[in-house]
């Protein structure tokens, strides 16, 4: 699947570069809007469009193979757990409420036409999404005419930017087209597919798009088969993740620094990643911290060093973390643990982009914890962005019972995946990012 992501100045010319560069059959996957050549709000804002298409389709739509996905291990059910009493009923879907025929009764498909056998399937879900992208383009082009004089006045210096996608053009005619299509027996069911997403912590749009995604890879008999569409699923949710690749062959010293909220494990995690290149790999190790504000937190990673015959730096400026840089350049591996900061807490941020200046070349990990609110998540890679960042770190997914918010996080910022942690325990509990290991926990299995 070939996924990219395009910048403008509004939805209208977004979409045309959509269109001419992934052609009309591309979906499109996240909207948001940010802000570029200056300080905080005083940027130009940019609308970010992500948008993705199969490589067949790229190249003019080469005949699928008639075979038939791998197939997954036996399905058993959606995994229901102990949930509080308020969660949502939609968490109790699994793939066989959807296909057995004991619990739903959906109306009669129509006969289909020996000339045109796949009509109602892919090619008519393919035409569906070239109507609404013309539809998009008519709709702005209206918008840009005659509501010129409506266009909201840019924000004042200090305002807060709102930072979730523009709602409307994507998911209005994609919506109301799910709607006139719920009195069919195949709209229903793709409905319940999305549903079935949605009930696994995967956000509205992303689903609907896994759920297209995933109907053109399967042939009509397939889609009855919770089997295969939950391998289907897999495979869709797998070629959407960008995961953090690591370097081969390569000699130079790598620093890694992780930031991000209190709490989520950041130190911990760098206990973690120092056994896992120790231990594992053979590679030399030295341990910095810049979490001056907790004293706790200096002594644990100095226990930690202690442990595995680490040397243990603490750092308290900008110059200083130059000079440990220079006195550990024999070191393979430099793991750099930051204190604990508020997205909105701007002093801090601005300390820590000053203490990890761009020329000291570190990879900018920004660790999050999975049993966070998504919007909460969004705040927090768009306020912390400003480092920069290169890579996500996941912890807590041991805690989380629907892991979806891993691939809305990555479709709507864009950083690889890197680790995701699933306990405490020093070193076991540390996974390396893997997109087909990410899917399937996304979906559930274990």
């Amino acid at each position: 699947m070939l996924v990219k992501v395009f910048e403008s100045e509004d939805m209208a010319s977004a979409l045309k570069k959509v269109k001419e560069t992934l052609g009309p059959d591309a979906l499109i996957i996240s909207t948001r809007t940010i802000r570029k050549g200056g300080l905080g709000v005083l940027g130009k804002p940019i609308l970010e469009v992500t948008a993705a298409i199969e490589p067949a389709a790229v190249a003019g739509g080469a005949a699928r193979s008639s075979a038939a996905p791998r197939r997954a291990d036996p399905y058993q059910g959606a995994q229901r757990r102990n949930r509080s009493g308020n969660e949502a009923k939609s968490d109790e879907i699994s793939y066989e409420d959807i296909w057995n025929p004991g619990r739903q009764d959906p109306a009669p498909r129509p006969p289909r036409s020996e000339a045109a056998p796949r009509e109602t399937g892919e090619i008519h879900a393919l035409r569906g999404e070239i109507d609404e992208l013309k539809s998009l383009m008519r709709n702005f082009l209206s918008e840009t005419r005659v509501g010129a004089t409506a266009v909201q006045p840019a924000a004042a210096v200090g305002q807060t930017l709102p930072v979730t996608p523009l709602p409307a053009p994507v998911s209005a005619p994609r919506t109301g087209r799910r709607r006139a299509a719920a009195g069919s027996g195949e709209g229903r069911e793709l409905n319940s597919l999305v549903q079935l997403l949605r009930a696994r912590g995967i956000d509205e749009e992303a689903a609907e798009t896994i759920v297209r995604f995933a109907a053109q890879r399967a042939a009509p008999e397939q889609q009855q088969n919770p089997e295969v569409m939950r391998a289907i699923f897999s495979d869709v949710i797998g070629d959407l993740i960008q995961v953090s690749r690591r370097p081969v062959g390569q000699r130079r010293q790598r620093r890694l620094a992780l930031i991000g909220p209190t709490g989520v494990g950041k130190t911990t995690t760098i206990a973690k990643l120092a056994a896992e290149h120790l231990l594992g790999g053979g590679q030399s190790v030295a341990l910095v911290t810049i979490d001056t504000f907790r004293i706790a937190a200096v002594e644990q990673l100095k226990v930690y060093g202690e442990i595995m015959n680490l040397p243990v730096e603490v750092v308290v400026s900008p110059k200083q973390m130059r000079g440990v840089l220079n006195r550990h350049n024999d070191k393979d591996l430099i793991l750099i643990d930051t204190a604990g900061r508020s997205p909105r807490d701007e002093v801090n941020l601005k300390n820590l982009e000053e203490i990890l200046a761009p020329d000291l070349a570190t990879e900018n990990h920004l660790v999050l914890s999975a049993a966070t609110r998504d919007e909460d998540l969004y705040e927090a890679v768009t306020r912390f962005g400003r480092v920069p960042l290169h890579n996500l770190v996941f912890t807590k997914i041991d805690e989380c019972a629907n892991l979806g918010v891993l691939l809305n996080v990555h479709l709507r910022h864009n950083f690889p995946l890197a680790y995701l942690t699933n306990g405490q325990r020093v070193p076991e509990d540390i996974l390396v990012a893997d997109a087909k290991k990410i899917a399937q926990l996304i979906l559930g299995q274990r």
